[in-house]
């Protein structure tokens, strides 16, 4: 139906907008509790963090010879690794853009 048809033309914004129409929750890093500001992303299991609290979690675990497991709740991933990481550009956009609409409206 109509549906399909639009989806077809804008795949392309569809990810975007997907994330902003889902809850904040997701601006939420699993392991600081605060909205994220450089958000990477677990290649491996999908899930997001902030930057600098991942990287000093998994530093941390593996100077103790320990393997670092992905801190969201109910998530099996259990060996993360600095290579599994990488920059969440449409999730920090969309945080931006976020913040901004929420200073309009303050």
């Amino acid at each position: 139906g109509l549906q399909a048809d639009r989806e077809a033309d804008d795949t392309e914004g569809v990810d975007e907008d997907m994330i902003v129409t889902q809850s904040q929750t997701n601006f939420i890093c699993p392991i600081t509790q605060l909205e994220m500001k450089k958000p990477v992303k677990n290649k491996v299991c999908g899930h997001t963090y902030e930057e600098e609290a991942i990287v000093r979690m998994i530093e941390s675990k593996h100077k103790r010879k320990k393997k670092a497991c992905c801190p969201k709740i109910g998530c099996s991933h259990t060996d993360v690794s600095m290579s599994d990481l990488i920059q969440d550009e449409v999730l920090r956009r969309a945080i931006e853009s976020h913040k901004k609409k929420r200073r309009q409206s303050d």
